[in-house]
């Protein structure tokens, strides 16, 4: 797509957006990928169109290079770029081996795919339909580009698709949205409905013109099954141009489906006769198994748990206060029944015995006997005689669940076969894949969060969360802390369930300790804090929520904008309060910062917590720092949906700080320089964004302007000093 864009010069120019991946010009296997096709004749306007992407060739070669032992899949994987490149190059199979045997091109691809390329969030739509009883048949339709074949309907979900009429998520209605463009041809004509069917279950409903055919969404579905591939645990590639990351939806159709779409039968699409099941994507047949074998009691589970969550960023205030109500009923018990965990306690037990575990305790009985313990855990918190999900064990019941996927996860990785045996593990990321930093570092906090409840909420969740559900909720101590089976990438890492867990945790914790500096320094009570705060976050981000009708330019302002509130009141814990927010946009670089680090006594071997201080970074050059070096995404594969790649530069930053701290009225602080206007100036914000920044684990080609005019000769600082 042809995107106009204004750089931080104010000239015009073209640029392409590329859905999947955004390359630097200077990484050297794109400069490989380019020179190549350039030789073989390739027109190089197809690389500036993406058209033809580097990322999708680099990702071909990575497989090529990878099934070296399997010559069966590896000639799928010549035929699938040449399938590719065709109609693009005089002689396609001939670039394809010369791209294949290029050493430039074997070196870096498999360091680029595996920690760098990231994916872009899209939509796959299981339609069903019932054609004899206990038969189901999907909707789907054929594909005339590259690759080729059957697909479910899909799409790429939007930023705007979180402001709809209908006030569902964003995914939810990304769904619809492209039902009623895929399946339904409606155009402009699409119209929204939400209803509630005769026995009271609550859908949504997506129609053209006429009033069929429309497809429906049941609330119940609302969870979807997220298909999210790890490229280092996978056989083969789901689709040969990119790493998977989308989610599927089950829906309905109402009358007759486009003439370009026909419906395909389970038990076809499940035969054994393709690995794909026939699909032009190996993802989509896993995507119907799950969404069609999912039963009524685990779409229940999920809609309870969904709903009881969605509700707390909905009204947080409110749902705060009703939860806080519950306990004081129970004189503040820690064993207060607390049934809105039991959902996770649930979905805990049923996914301890998927088939790989299974397996996995059948090879490994010491796995068999720690599972146990776990059920034996969560069957106890949730016994129907007693108090049902008394809250504090089953709060306990859940870490120790957790603790054990973290043991699979990490046993998948063969993390334990290299591990010491005889002797306490001192787990130093920086030295050893995997090994564990938050847990190591600040499990002691998790402890205390356990001794502040039930006065401090704490909610662990598998529910996918947002950076705005974060802050929605960040007015009120409700802590939501996630939950996860296996690895996932987490500021800047790939985290196991535990370290997962614990970093939220430690969030939460640094929250309750910032909160209660503010009721000190600015002589509020908790309430009055809490209610003051969850006002004004309500307004504020209701203000900078991204409308239909806002310009590209407006976007991306507003992106940057939600960033660099999400790095003072997540990030950098800091309360949901406007003159907070107001000061820390301003904080300038150089003031000393606490930090922790663990220190073994090499006498005694025991461990303590060494209290230091580091070299403070303002919060602009954090922010800077982390859009362009992989914090949030991947620095190679910077995903549009957080902030568009042209626009994580320091002038775009700084000109996003210049209007908030306008819409906020802030007062500048000490030493702040003003314009003529009497405003924090620009130029002064500008160069706290080009200020020396983090230690960051991952480099970047690019070279912003503005850094190279008003950076610090200090490039980084606060080195990830990992033992004291």
């Amino acid at each position: 797509m042809i995107e106009r864009i204004t750089n931080s010069q104010g000239t015009s120019h073209e640029s392409t957006e590329d859905p999947f991946n955004v390359l630097q010009k200077t990484e050297s296997a794109h400069i490989a990928v380019t020179s190549l096709f350039e030789k073989a004749g390739g027109p190089t306007e197809l690389l500036a169109s993406g058209k033809i992407r580097p990322a999708s060739i680099l990702y071909m070669a990575y497989w090529y290079h990878r099934l070296r032992n399997n010559q069966d899949e590896r000639s799928n994987m010549r035929d699938a770029l040449f399938n590719y490149l065709r109609g693009s190059v005089r002689d396609p199979m001939q670039l394809a081996d010369t791209l294949f045997a290029s050493a430039d091109i074997r070196s870096t691809c498999t360091e680029y795919v595996e920690q760098l390329m990231a994916p872009a969030r899209t939509i796959d739509l299981v339609v069903v339909n019932e054609t004899k009883p206990g038969e189901k048949s999907v909707l789907t339709y054929s594909r005339d580009a590259f690759p080729k074949g059957p697909a479910l309907p899909g799409g790429f979900i939007r930023d705007e698709d979180e402001d709809n009429e209908l006030g569902v998520s964003g995914d939810v209605f990304a769904a619809l949205r492209i039902a009623g463009d895929k399946i339904l041809g409606a155009g402009a004509a699409v119209r929204y409905e939400r209803k509630t069917d005769d026995r009271g279950r609550e859908y949504f409903l997506v129609r053209g013109a006429a009033d069929t055919p429309a497809v429906r969404l049941h609330a119940e579905d609302e969870a979807g099954y997220r298909f999210r591939e790890n490229v280092k645990s996978v056989l083969r590639p789901s689709d040969p141009r990119h790493i998977v990351d989308t989610i599927g939806y089950t829906c309905e159709l109402i009358g007759e489906p486009e003439k370009d779409l026909s419906w395909r039968s389970k038990a076809d699409i499940m035969s054994q006769e393709s690995s794909t099941g026939g699909f032009a994507f190996g993802h989509h047949r896993e995507i119907v198994a799950h969404i069609t074998a999912r039963t009524s009691v685990e779409k229940e589970r999920e809609l309870k748990e969904r709903e009881f969550v969605r509700g707390i960023f909905s009204e947080p205030l409110s749902s705060y206060r009703s939860l806080r109500a519950r306990f004081e009923t129970n004189h503040d018990s820690v064993d207060t029944s607390f049934p809105e965990l039991f959902p996770v306690v649930d979905k805990l037990l049923s996914e301890s015995f998927t088939d790989d575990i299974n397996e996995l305790c059948r090879t490994t009985p010491i796995i068999a006997g720690i599972r146990d313990k776990m059920v034996i855990s969560l069957r106890h918190v949730s016994l129907k005689n007693r108090t049902f999900c008394p809250y504090l064990p089953t709060l306990r019941a859940i870490a120790e669940s957790i603790a054990f996927f973290d043991l699979v996860a990490r046993h998948k990785k063969g993390f334990y076969e290299s591990m010491p045996k005889d002797a306490i593990v001192e787990h130093n990321p920086a030295k050893t894949p995997h090994a564990s930093y938050h847990m190591y570092r600040y499990k002691y906090r998790y402890d205390e969060m356990m001794g502040m409840v039930p006065h401090e909420i704490v909610i662990p969740s598998f529910e996918e969360l947002s950076a705005t559900n974060l802050m929605q909720v960040r007015a009120v101590p409700i802590r939501f802390v996630g939950l996860s089976k296996d690895f996932l990438y987490v500021d800047e890492f790939e985290q196991s369930p535990e370290e997962f867990f614990m970093h939220d945790a430690n969030h939460s914790w640094r929250m309750i300790m910032e909160d209660r500096k503010a009721e000190e320094k600015y002589g509020r009570t908790r309430e009055q804090l809490i209610e003051e705060s969850a006002t004004f976050s309500k307004e504020y981000l209701d203000h900078i929520k991204i409308r239909k009708s806002d310009t590209e330019e407006q976007k991306e302002l507003k992106k940057l904008k939600k960033i660099i509130l999400f790095e003072i009141v997540h990030e950098d814990a800091r309360p949901f309060l406007k003159d907070v927010i107001g000061s820390y946009i301003q904080l300038k670089e150089g003031s000393p910062v606490p930090f922790e680090v663990p220190h073994i006594d090499t006498q005694t071997g025991y461990m303590d917590v060494v209290d230091t201080l580091d070299t403070g970074i303002s919060t602009l050059s954090y922010v800077r720092n982390k859009l362009q070096h992989g914090f949030y995404d991947q620095v190679d594969a910077q995903l549009p949906q957080i902030v568009g790649p042209q626009y994580r530069t320091a002038a775009w930053i700084a000109k996003a700080a210049y209007e908030m701290l306008a819409e906020l009225g802030a007062l500048p602080q000490k030493g702040a320089d003003l314009d003529t206007d009497g405003r924090i100036s620009y130029e002064w914000l500008l160069k706290r964004t080009c200020a020396a920044g983090p230690d960051n684990i991952h480099n970047t080609d690019f070279t912003d302007p503005e850094v190279e005019k008003f950076g610090d000769a200090t490039d980084r600082l606060n080195p990830k000093r990992y033992q004291a």
